[in-house]
């Protein structure tokens, strides 16, 4: 485990906000998440698995550019309907947290995501270059 939890300080914002596009939080005992880390513009790729997260602030829409958000193992028991509608979001790990797979399916968004995820695959099989592909939706069975 790592040292920075259990909340980060609020560092996210100045020249970091307009140029990092991966931030890597993984295994640091984290349950709060700073308000300037909803202003990486640039962001990506975000790794907050292996924390002690209960929620994932609805803030973190604000991050149009995410693609890729890990978020596996911590205590979520859902995710902000603002991660679906307003994120680039095409891959969403959430194995090994308390969240309820039909509940996830409610959420406003979701069936844009699965879209937006759809068609990710769809372009990874047309350019033959598919390595592995989890089909498990979020990462839950």
């Amino acid at each position: 485990m790592g040292n920075l939890g259990p909340s980060l300080p609020d560092v996210f914002g100045g020249k970091l906000a307009g140029s990092l596009a991966e931030l890597n939080l993984a295994g640091n005992a984290i349950n709060t998440l700073p308000p300037s880390l909803a202003g990486l513009r640039c962001l990506v790729q975000l790794d907050l698995s292996r924390n002690e997260l209960r929620e994932i602030p609805e803030s973190l829409g604000a991050l149009s550019k995410l693609q890729f958000l890990e978020a596996s193992n911590n205590s979520l028991k859902g995710v902000p309907a603002a991660l679906f509608q307003r994120t680039s979001l095409v891959d969403l790990m959430l194995r090994g947290n308390p969240i309820d797979r039909l509940k996830l399916q409610e959420t406003p968004g979701f069936t844009a995501f699965l879209e937006r995820r759809k068609s990710r695959i769809d372009a990874k099989i047309d350019s033959h270059v598919v390595g592995t592909i989890d089909l498990a939706v979020c990462g839950l069975d």
